[in-house]
């Protein structure tokens, strides 16, 4: 079972960390961001830390874009004159 699970975590990591890959529009912003977390977990406790220090750099950019969609069009009343 192990090997299996190693060569699923190392197929999604080359994948993801390919020059030109785009994330499909059906896996939402909260779906990357687990997938990325769940590999960033996975090479820790395996301790590849060169793979976590890659998958941490596309989780940044993740949580950044998926802050900005989120706070995108909300006004607050400061906002307001």
């Amino acid at each position: 079972m192990e090997n299996y699970e190693k060569m699923v975590m190392e197929q999604a990591y080359t994948i993801l960390t390919k020059p030109d890959f785009k994330w499909i529009d059906e896996f939402k912003g909260y779906m990357r961001i687990e997938l990325v977390s769940l590999l960033m977990e996975y090479f820790k406790d395996i301790e590849d830390y060169r793979k976590c220090s890659k998958l941490k750099t596309i989780l940044e950019n993740l949580e950044s874009s998926d802050d900005e969609h989120n706070s995108k069009g909300i006004e607050t009343g400061s906002k307001k004159s």
